[in-house]
């Protein structure tokens, strides 16, 4: 073999496995699935907009709580979100309910998984569901 060839057959081979390479890359490498949790409410509490990264198993009770700090309380198989951020509801007076993408879900937060992209906006309003 040409000795003085070997060193351009060797570039070649470098360049042509480089743009192979970057040719062949996860088209979503670099982009980072998310959700967006609004909190909102009250006429003194700003609406507060955070965004977290969706990962499989997201739950809106989930992505509120590496949101937001949030407490919940157990009522049999239920799980309600009883404070978040330090606004407690009372039970027959304000609670707080969510929907997603502007929609209700009719499911507890914590069994409605969330996709991608999802909107979820947690409210702080008169409680319609509990009995005063």
């Amino acid at each position: 073999m040409n000795l003085k060839k070997t060193p351009l057959l060797i570039s070649f081979f470098i360049i042509l496995s480089s743009a192979w390479t970057l040719g062949n890359e996860p088209k979503n490498a670099d982009k980072t699935e998310t959700v967006k949790v609004i909190i909102s409410g009250q006429t003194n509490m700003p609406q507060q907009a955070i965004t977290v990264v969706w990962r499989e198993g997201l739950t809106a009770l989930t992505a509120l709580q590496q949101a937001a700090t949030v407490s919940t309380h157990p009522v049999g198989n239920y799980v309600f979100v009883n404070t978040i951020n330090d606004i407690k509801s009372e039970r027959g007076v304000t609670a707080w309910y969510y929907t997603v993408n502007d929609l209700p879900t009719g499911t507890l937060a914590i069994n409605f998984p969330v996709k991608p992209g999802d909107v979820i906006n947690w409210i702080f309003k008169e409680d319609v569901c509990s009995p005063r």
